[in-house]
């Protein structure tokens, strides 16, 4: 049975009590024949997924009871800098996360055969999936890492229990040839005593300069073991997709080069990427209020793709029309309305 999950700050002064519940993400349950059991998953789908067509990369967030909000306001907090994803939290904790010996455990079949594939059949789940666990998560996301056969295109392991030497001695049974072979993997560490820092460093040298193996390690010394999961998130995620926002002058450069921009992004992830919602618009009132003498060619192709690509662009460029003609901007107020409604002509915000 699905369940509206409802996380609710329970430090809020009185006198909002009464507000709103805050929804982060949606309970489902699935029946798993691997673990013998019924197991609950969060689920948060991207505030664009119910306007649109289009498929979204998925994390896979281990710890999912625990960790659902942290990553989901890390996730906000950086949008600008990422493409909108599908968040799934994996109920998970104690003992089923431990490996065996790099043989298969029933968790590790319940997330490869039953949570990936009720993913891609139920929601428009693009190929490109991350795997993310912290803690004694974040040390079985590093042992599945070691095995994977392409379920996950990367993984994150923060602060990783690494104590008991059984991911060192994984890594070091590979030669260097076998893990330059391995997906992407990001791996943090916070202030911890040396029981998990020396083996961190011993993987740390190990690994971080094999020349074709794309990694990023990195410690918070500042943080704790329980903190430090915004900050590695944050890291990860910047370090995945570093230059995804295209810089100032690509926004300026032109309709052409920005396309291109996230053209080049899409072959680079294999799912299809555009403008967010917000950025034509925007882009429409630079070219307006430019002095370039292509200017107005700039405001009509910009229009014209904001419309194709979103309803709700076209709703944003009349509030902006509204914006500047309300507040003493007529003539750019003016073109903005014009040059929109030769696209939409039969809007009923358009002069007949």
């Amino acid at each position: 049975m699905k369940r509206i999950i409802l996380f609710c700050l329970l430090a809020l002064p009185a006198y909002i009590i009464n507000a709103a519940d805050l929804v982060v993400a949606k309970e489902v349950t699935l029946d798993s024949k691997a673990l013998n059991h019924k197991r609950q998953l969060l689920v948060s789908l991207p505030d664009s997924y119910q306007e649109s067509d289009k498929k979204y990369p998925v994390i896979y967030l281990l710890h999912g009871q625990w960790d659902m909000l942290p990553a989901v306001a890390t996730l906000d907090l950086i949008s600008a800098k990422l493409p909108e994803f599908i968040v799934i939290g994996v109920q998970s904790k104690g003992l089923e996360l431990k490996p065996i010996d790099g043989k298969s455990t029933p968790f590790e079949r319940f997330l490869s055969e039953e949570i990936v594939p009720f993913v891609n059949g139920k929601y428009r789940a693009a190929d490109y999936r991350i795997l993310s666990g912290h803690s004694n998560s974040g040390r079985f996301v590093l042992d599945y890492w070691l095995k994977d056969k392409g379920t996950f295109s990367e993984y994150y392991a923060f602060s990783p229990s690494l104590e008991d030497g059984y991911i060192s001695n994984r890594i070091k049974s590979f030669k260097n040839s076998e893990i330059q072979q391995l997906a992407p993997v990001v791996m943090t560490m916070a202030n911890e005593g040396e029981h998990m820092q020396n083996p961190f460093n011993e993987i740390k040298h190990r690994l971080e300069y094999l020349p074709n193996l794309s990694i990023a390690i990195k410690k918070f010394p500042e943080q704790s073991h329980q903190s430090t999961k915004h900050p590695s998130l944050k890291f990860a995620l910047e370090t995945s997709f570093k230059g995804w926002e295209p810089t100032y002058e690509i926004k300026v450069g032109g309709l052409q080069g920005l396309k291109q921009h996230y053209k080049n992004l899409s072959s680079k992830f294999g799912f299809s990427v555009t403008p967010p919602a917000n950025m034509l618009p925007r882009l429409v009132v630079y070219h307006v209020m430019s002095k370039d003498k292509n200017a107005l060619n700039q405001v009509r192709e910009h229009i014209k793709y904001a419309i194709k690509l979103s309803d709700e662009n076209t709703s944003s460029l009349f509030e902006i029309s509204d914006h500047f003609i309300n507040n003493g901007e007529v003539d750019v107020g003016k073109v903005i309305l014009n040059e929109t409604c030769k696209i939409v002509r039969k809007n009923k915000r358009c002069p007949l």
